[in-house]
């Protein structure tokens, strides 16, 4: 038996050599760290391990073993830390579903910058180049930056932020609920298979070994009936299971063909005479993303 420090406690980590840190963490009720992108490009699952920043959706938990590990969880478990006081005096945050990430990576930052160069303030490109593996969708990176510049300054060392948002201590400090972090007894964890090409007609489509495996409730195919993907992360089909572990296995169950066609990549290529046409006219109301208005019924 192994077992990792998670915010001063100690937590045993599954011996199974595939399991993730993110869904030891979450499973544990921290659900502050956010699994977003799966694939470590956009920080929202970002905790110090050992003091250092990593992305837990791609780090096996047995890594953390016999380390201390922390989360958003317990960066401001005695107290707000200087940089969740700055964000939420900038307002550095919007959905929040970012935040607990980018507040990890930043407090890191803003605690070996002082014991460095004391209240020195970073520049802009020292941090962007810190928060540089962190994505914010509602695009809060102003407030971002002025956050961090300020809170390295020490302008919030010892003093209560006042906040444009009521929410925002939430938000901060990894306690804000999402319809994701919410489990209910018997629910069922939901998978897609996206299209890794731009434009291919699919065939071959075999859902049936995905549905032979245990723990797995439905498989669905999500193509229209042309067999068609237009786009890069195109829904191919969905998955139903007993977990997320399970509903991804399924998902590299499924097979299929992909027979590439001519992709449109960019308005200036869009925009040419001989463009390959990849929604003919009779499709763009299905698209549901153009300006010709809303899709259809789905099939």
């Amino acid at each position: 038996m192994t077992t990792t420090t998670v915010n001063g406690r100690p937590l045993v980590l599954p011996d199974d050599p595939d399991a993730l840190l993110i869904d030891v963490i979450r499973d544990a009720g921290l659900t502050g760290t956010k699994l977003v992108c799966g694939s470590g490009v956009c920080g929202a699952c970002t905790v110090l391990l050992d003091g250092a920043p990593v992305v837990s959706c791609l780090l096996p938990a047995q890594a953390a073993a016999d380390k201390s590990l922390i989360t958003i969880e317990g960066v401001g478990a005695a107290g707000l830390h200087p940089m969740q006081k700055a964000f939420m005096a900038h307002d550095a945050l919007q959905c929040g579903f970012c935040t607990p990430g980018f507040v990890v990576e930043a407090t890191a930052f803003h605690d070996d910058w002082r014991a460095a160069k004391g209240m020195a303030t970073p520049s802009r490109e020292e941090i962007v180049e810190a928060l540089s593996g962190h994505l914010c969708r509602c695009g809060a990176y102003e407030g971002i930056y002025r956050a961090v510049a300020e809170a390295c300054s020490g302008r919030f060392d010892g003093i209560d932020p006042i906040a444009p948002r009521l929410e925002a201590r939430e938000k901060v400090t990894g306690l804000a609920r999402y319809t994701v972090d919410i489990h209910h007894d018997g629910q069922l964890e939901g998978g897609i298979l996206r299209s890794h090409v731009a434009h291919a007609q699919i065939t071959g489509l075999d859902l049936a070994p995905a549905r032979a495996m245990a723990g797995v409730a439905a498989v669905v195919s999500l193509l229209d009936d042309d067999n068609m993907v237009r786009f890069v992360g195109s829904p191919i089909a969905a998955v139903a299971a007993k977990d997320r572990r399970t509903a991804l296995k399924a998902i590299a169950a499924i097979t299929f063909k992909a027979g590439p066609l001519p992709a449109v990549i960019g308005l200036d290529a869009a925009r040419r005479d001989d463009a390959p046409v990849v929604f003919g006219k009779k499709d763009r109301k299905r698209a549901g993303n153009v300006s010709e208005g809303a899709g259809g019924a789905p099939v």
